[in-house]
């Protein structure tokens, strides 16, 4: 028999938080703008909870969304994850930002300093949690020390650096579920790009602000943010299109996923069609990217897949999957988030052995992202409770989750 060792999933942990608010569930239901139906059915472990079923009942009971996942995991016991004994170095590092930290070591020159950060930018992609924690915090000292030491005209180049490696922090705070550090970094990454002579700075700011957005359900928000920020870009036919452009899709396939959330299908369908328009234009035939973000015609239809997923439509979205096929220049960041997504949509298909296998393939493209997403451990829970056969594959899945046998 397997057992799961974390037995209270996100639908037990509502349905604790809707009781002590002492309402029931049709008003619960009514609140949140779901159905009465839904609502049971992810209090009793029947339907996964959906992020944005989370973001609206945490925005209800007036709770954060980790409170419902239960993030962060892995933090104790025999599976604890190495990613948690290097967070205090983060914290650290980010309490300088509008004064010098005091280094053992001037800070390495400018050249040496731009590989560093091209090189976190690389971890980033590749979804290596641990190796880009070791890397950042002494970093990010050592840009922000520099920033202060140079003539301020020579500052900003030192900002676009930094930048990227907020950016970086952000992204592992945020998926670790540390959505109290990742709230900070997100100040200072908004304060780093205002300070860098590149507008492009900002948008990748903007980019990293919108995920709390999609966390906590302030979508319309994050769909005006990121309208202005095309608007500011504004890519046109010069000698920085491509770099531009690519940025702007990127923008635009975000503003699908803000849209799908709020469940306006219109909206979603055409933010992907104009990043479509752009990736052919673009002409290539991979997804290439600019520091940290990822655009190309895989991509795209990797948010197609995710924006049915969101706009909660199962079998339209592994119709699209199977469509597409995974080249090894994506980024595991993306690829490995791709499958972890499919693995709901074949959930709800009844695909059960289906959703297995993607999980397995997020976990052998990006492990230390899989591990940590919540996702992952809805869809496993989910398969769990309809399996009745000894499987060892499940089996060696939930060992490897934090379980046991």
């Amino acid at each position: 028999m397997i057992v799961y060792s974390d037995e209270r999933g996100i639908g037990q942990r509502i349905a604790d938080a809707r009781k002590l608010h002492r309402m029931s569930q049709d008003q619960f239901a009514t609140r949140i703008d779901f159905s009465l139906s839904l609502v049971r059915k992810v209090e009793q472990g029947k339907r996964d909870a959906t992020p944005a079923f989370v973001a609206a009942a945490a925005k209800c009971l007036g709770v954060d969304v980790t409170t419902l996942t239960g993030q962060p995991y892995d933090q104790h016991g025999q599976s604890q994850d190495r990613v948690h004994l290097l967070m205090p170095g983060l914290r650290h590092a980010l309490t300088y930002w509008d004064l010098p930290p005091e280094l053992a070591q001037p800070p390495r020159d400018w050249h040496t300093l731009k590989a560093a950060t091209l090189n976190a930018a690389t971890l980033r992609r590749n979804a290596q949690h641990v190796k880009l924690m070791q890397t950042l915090p002494g970093l990010m000292m050592e840009l922000t020390a520099a920033s202060h030491a140079v003539p301020e005209a020579q500052r900003e180049r030192y900002f676009e650096l930094l930048t990227i490696c907020l950016f970086a922090a952000h992204s592992v705070t945020y998926k670790t579920g540390y959505l109290d550090l990742s709230s900070v970094v997100e100040d200072r990454l908004i304060w780093a790009a205002s300070r860098s002579s590149d507008p492009l700075m900002g948008a990748l700011a903007a980019w990293g602000r919108t995920t709390s957005m999609l966390q906590t359900g302030a979508y319309e928000i994050g769909l005006k943010l990121l309208d202005r920020l095309q608007s500011i870009i504004q890519p046109s036919k010069t000698e920085r299109e491509a770099v531009m452009l690519p940025v702007s899709g990127s923008l635009h396939l975000r503003s699908s996923m803000l849209a799908a959330r709020a469940g306006n299908a219109e909206s979603a369908d055409a933010h992907l069609a104009e990043a479509e328009r752009i990736a052919r234009h673009l002409g290539d035939d991979h997804d290439g990217g600019w520091h940290q973000l990822t655009f190309g015609p895989t991509n795209v239809k990797i948010h197609e897949v995710a924006t049915r997923i969101e706009l909660c439509d199962g079998p339209g979205a592994v119709a699209l999957a199977r469509q597409i096929k995974i080249p090894d220049s994506l980024p595991p960041i993306r690829a490995g988030h791709h499958f972890v997504d499919l693995s709901r949509a074949q959930l709800w298909s009844g695909d059960s052995e289906g959703a297995l296998h993607s999980l397995y393939q997020a976990r052998r493209l990006a492990p230390q992202q899989t591990r940590h997403l919540p996702t992952t451990r809805e869809v496993l829970r989910m398969i769990l409770r309809s399996h009745r056969r000894s499987n060892e594959q499940l089996a060696k899945m939930v060992t490897w989750i934090g379980g046991e046998i």
